[in-house]
């Protein structure tokens, strides 16, 4: 598309299009309040050039001049219709990229959620095309894929209404009251199943403890000592008899003491009995002589 469109504004307010310049004069079409419908002709001199207003409609894009001098400066430096090649270039390399895009179609439950939202949101779903285009964007009329996509939206739309969730009135799909009953159960099942989940992985933490302890007291393997108390009881660890790994015996300082000196009044004793023993001994060869 590559055309102009010529409007005649008074007091910033809608006045005139213009259709023809002949003879100095313009034929036009002056605004009602409705639309453009009286036929009127009007002197170009008697037209300021401040309130004469230009669109041009270039490609899916358009410009709007506002006064002649606009106009000039606009068709001069061509500064507008560069921006519009920039974002046609930036929406090419993004419908580009959305192309190499799969259409992801979402489950029914999904659906519903997103047509009870836009119904929520004063934007009702009602047809294949808005569904499509709530879905993907206006980007998907250029998606390679987009008939089949457009069809399997249909196919599911009539599946909803075939179980109530929609109805189908003039061509255009509305939603129901069991649409919202379908969501809450749905809702209610996920909740159960999440606490199912919750429930089995506790039970298996739980199993995985009781093994662990149940290793640990048949002595499998031996638990790190989380807190000693030996040194707030004054008591120490000191080994009896032969080196036996893993023998310790808790023992207090002051029975320790007195089994030092027991030790010793045994030793005395002993001495005493073996020198007696001598005594007698020789007192007996003595005698024998």
């Amino acid at each position: 598309m590559n055309c102009f469109t010529i409007y005649v504004d008074k007091a910033s307010d809608p006045y005139l299009i213009v259709h023809t310049l002949t003879g100095g004069m313009l034929e036009c079409h002056e605004w009602t309040g409705a639309q453009f419908e009286k036929p009127v002709e009007v002197a170009l001199a008697d037209i300021s050039a401040n309130d004469i207003s230009i669109t041009h409609f270039y490609g899916f894009g358009e410009v709007q001049y506002k006064g002649l001098v606009d106009f000039a400066l606009g068709r001069t430096f061509l500064l507008p219709y560069a921006k519009i090649h920039l974002v046609r270039a930036v929406e090419a390399v993004d419908q580009y990229f959305f192309n190499k895009k799969k259409l992801i179609t979402k489950q029914r439950i999904d659906l519903l959620r997103f047509m009870v939202q836009r119904q929520m949101d004063g934007s009702p779903i009602s047809s294949p095309t808005d569904l499509m285009t709530g879905l993907y964007s206006i980007k998907w009329v250029f998606h390679p894929d987009k008939d089949p996509q457009h069809k399997r939206l249909r196919f599911y739309l009539d599946s909803l209404v075939d179980t109530g969730e929609l109805r189908l009135r003039d061509h255009k799909y509305e939603l129901t009251g069991e649409a919202l009953k379908a969501i809450e159960i749905y809702e209610e099942q996920e909740r159960k199943h999440t606490e199912n989940v919750k429930i089995q992985r506790r039970m298996l933490w739980l199993t995985v403890a009781i093994v662990l302890l149940t290793a640990a007291q048949a002595g499998l393997y031996k638990l790190p000592t989380l807190l000693d108390l030996s040194s707030a009881w004054g008591l120490t660890t000191r080994s009896t008899g032969p080196a036996t790994a893993g023998t310790v015996r808790p023992v207090n300082s002051n029975v320790e003491g007195h089994e030092k000196n027991l030790v010793v009044f045994l030793e005395t004793r002993d001495h005493s009995r073996i020198h007696q023993r001598q005594l007698a001994f020789a007192s007996q060869n003595a005698t024998l002589r």
